[in-house]
């Protein structure tokens, strides 16, 4: 009993620091958006908490577009967003604490998506 009072403790400790590995800092992260079969575009991230919630709108090429269905986990960000198409984006967290990956489209197409910090 002891012993699992002991693991308890330990994974509350634990869990707050894990929970903040879950959150992106807010303002503007740069990077670029390189849709299927095109170069690479500038693009800025404006990333903003609303409550417990995450909030990214994408701003590239003369658009504005909100993310949806945004999650951040420890080592990934999920994102939504339509451009003429739903295009669903998993992008891996890096040792600088950037984030890059892929975004699917609903005809097949992928795109990839860099975002940097804001420098603090």
């Amino acid at each position: 009993m002891r012993a699992l009072h002991s693991m308890l403790v330990a994974a509350a400790l634990v869990l707050p620091a894990s929970l903040a590995a879950q959150k992106m800092a807010p303002g503007t992260w740069t990077g670029t958006i390189a849709p299927p079969n095109n170069t690479a575009q500038d693009a800025t991230f404006d990333v903003r908490m609303s409550g417990d919630t995450t909030k990214i709108t994408l701003k590239a090429d003369g658009r504005v577009i909100e993310a949806v269905n945004v999650k951040v986990e420890s080592k990934r960000l999920l994102f939504t967003f339509s451009a003429g198409t739903t295009i669903s984006c998993t992008l891996l967290l890096k040792d600088d604490k950037s984030y890059s990956g892929d975004c699917l489209d609903s005809e097949g197409g992928k795109g990839v998506i860099v975002m940097r910090p804001p420098i603090a």
